[in-house]
């Protein structure tokens, strides 16, 4: 896996327009730092202190230089061709998609 710091030195960002993904994660009392943003210019101010970033539709790979911290980005998306893999690497940035996350709830949904 990606160099992550300690648990008492890691921040996790969740960054969506709508999910309220922060709350959700505040609700386990992991005692892991974490912030929540819902815009373009909100994420672009906060990409720093993200060592993870759980992210839909905000990204832009423009965040890659500002994003000093960051080690692993996971999209709640099954697409993740709007990342670029290449500066990715170059970064040491890690990249998960949620293919698969809603298989079964589409199949149902499609029947």
């Amino acid at each position: 896996m990606t160099d992550l710091p300690p648990k008492d030195k890691l921040t996790i960002g969740f960054a969506h327009a709508a999910y309220q993904l922060g709350n959700q994660f505040a609700s386990l009392n992991t005692g892991i730092r974490y912030f929540e943003v819902r815009s373009p210019a909100e994420l672009e101010a906060k990409i720093g202190e993200a060592d993870v970033l759980v992210v839909s539709g905000l990204w832009k790979n423009a965040l890659i230089p500002s994003a000093k911290r960051l080690r692993f980005v996971q999209s709640i998306s099954a697409g993740v061709d709007q990342y670029d893999k290449d500066q990715f690497k170059a970064a040491k940035i890690r990249l998960a998609s949620a293919a698969g996350a809603n298989a079964r709830a589409v199949a149902e949904h499609a029947m």
